[in-house]
């Protein structure tokens, strides 16, 4: 195959580092240029943006696509009548990227690692007993209590199976950049904070054809209007950009747009800790200060759209609200009514700056905000990773902050349960929010998903209904998915799935 050497780079504009990697490439490589680093790439543990990586290195045992839960590494399961039990029956054949044999014995040591290390999200493992495993392609799931087993082991985060050598190894040797899973790209470079790069895996169980891609350069850029140039002046490029330059884009020579639905939603967490947001009716003004329909036109310039309560209206079990409207009158009322004085009608709002949308609609809020007398200090952070370190510890935290979510798997446990459950140690609850009645309905509906999915979505949405009533956020946008990219790949608008956050890049190729 002809090689020769690309430079890799980000250009310095507006304080961004100046990146130059000289790689000798294989002519069929993709360069992903994303927007913020990699912080955890245990596939365990990673519970962030390392799904954009580890999607394509590791695989789950099912797969979520077209609204039903299809094979992976399984290819079939049965389920006992109290959803208890599940048989799996595995996929012979596979191997590890170091050639050893995928089978149960791999898959039950998988999956216990990722429960006792209880990191990420563990938690769907958690009435995880045992795995029996009667012969070599046999897996027998126990677990104490019902669970959706084939919805849960499509996940997208703590659902990854992993090479048993690697897991002998352990946490700290695969934070390092070391990755050993059975999907189609292996890691073979990782520098923290700058670059990942992925190199086809020749072995793969579901072959090669032509065309395919050979080597995925991961590249971190976290200026908007670098990964913009990017696009526009190298080839084999993909990108996320700000959705006020896809219209551009579209026009530009050599460069597509790949859009779709996804279950990503923005909202913009209310810290009912941290006064003054701990007042509910301080909270209540600041939702009516939320201009949604200006902010979906002019900040996600229409690629987003207004939802109906915390989840988004595409997935399942999702309640129908009527959201707070913008009224300034009404928020000022509201303002008076909470007691707090006016000298304290002041908050902090900290926001990631490499996606444009934030940093802008933050802007419009804070300029609403103070038409009623309310101070809001904006405090952008480049990293989202530095962010969240700040947000998970109360004394660090802000009274607001954005939050861009899309779901493990195909349920809506995964916004209820990560983001507003209680939680003793945050992890990504930045509201801070607490009810006990709250909890048990989310775990009494995570219960039913494996039995009775109609009671499971009754249940859900009652514990919407608590969120609505007690505002620990404001529910902003349902946004699309979309990517700019070099116009000779083909099957991006194919590979977009909005039960997964990242592009398999095994079903991309280059045109000829």
């Amino acid at each position: 195959m002809q090689k020769y050497t690309r430079t890799i780079f980000s250009i310095t504009l507006a304080g961004t580092a100046l990146l130059m990697t000289q790689e000798t490439i294989a002519a069929n490589t993709l360069t992903w240029a994303n927007a913020d680093v990699y912080k955890d790439i245990d596939p365990a543990s990673g519970y962030d943006l390392e799904t954009l990586m580890l999607g394509n290195v590791y695989e789950t045992l099912t797969f979520y696509k077209n609204g039903k839960v299809q094979p992976r590494l399984a290819v079939s399961w049965e389920k006992s009548n109290d959803g208890k039990t599940w048989t799996v029956k595995l996929r012979g054949g596979v191997k590890f990227q170091d050639g050893s044999p995928f089978d149960s014995a791999a898959v039950k040591k998988s999956m216990l690692y990722t429960r006792d290390l209880g990191k990420g999200a563990a938690f769907l493992w958690s009435t995880l007993k045992d795995v029996e495993t009667p012969d070599r392609l046999t897996a027998v799931f126990q677990f104490s209590a019902p669970i959706a087993f084939d919805l849960v082991a499509s996940a997208q985060y703590g659902s990854y199976i992993i090479a048993p050598v690697a897991i002998d190894n352990g946490h700290e040797w695969m934070q390092a950049g070391n990755a050993i899973g059975t999907g189609p790209y292996k890691l073979s470079k990782f520098d923290p904070g700058k670059l990942a790069v992925l190199e086809k895996f020749d072995d793969y169980w579901g072959g090669w054809q032509p065309g395919q891609i050979d080597r995925v350069i991961q590249t971190t850029v976290f200026e908007p209007s670098t990964r913009v140039q990017m696009v526009k002046s190298q080839e084999n490029v993909i990108t996320v950009v700000p959705t006020s330059q896809i219209k551009a884009l579209e026009e530009s020579q050599n460069v597509a747009i790949a859009a779709g639905t996804s279950w990503r939603n923005f909202f913009f967490p209310l810290n009912t800790k941290k006064y003054p947001t701990d007042n509910l009716k301080f909270r209540q003004a600041l939702s009516h200060l939320w201009n949604s329909d200006s902010i979906i036109e002019n900040v996600w310039n229409g690629r987003a759209t207004r939802p109906e309560g915390p989840l988004p209206a595409t997935m399942w079990g999702h309640g129908k609200y009527e959201l707070p409207k913008y009224d300034p009158a009404e928020a000022l009322k509201l303002l008076e009514e909470s007691g707090v004085p006016k000298k304290d009608w002041k908050i902090t709002a900290a926001y990631q700056t490499g996606r444009q949308e934030y940093a802008d609609a933050m802007e419009l809020f804070q300029q609403a905000a103070a038409e009623v007398g309310v101070e809001v200090e904006l405090v952008p952070f480049q990293s989202q990773g530095t962010l969240n370190e700040k947000l998970r510890k109360l004394e660090t935290s802000f009274n607001m902050t954005h939050n861009l979510w899309w779901p493990a798997y195909a349920t809506p446990s995964d916004w209820l349960y990560s983001c507003y459950r209680t939680q003793e140690k945050v992890s990504f609850n930045y509201s801070y929010y607490a009810d006990p009645e709250f909890d048990s309905l989310v775990d009494k509906a995570m219960a039913e998903e494996g039995v009775d999915l109609k009671a499971s979505a009754n249940s859900y949405i009652k514990a919407q209904d608590l969120l609505m009533k007690d505002t620990p956020a404001i529910f902003a946008a349902d946004g699309e998915r979309a990517y700019a990219y070099s116009s000779n790949i083909a099957g991006m608008e194919s590979s977009l799935n909005p039960a997964y956050e990242t592009l398999f890049v095994y079903d991309l190729s280059l045109k000829q």
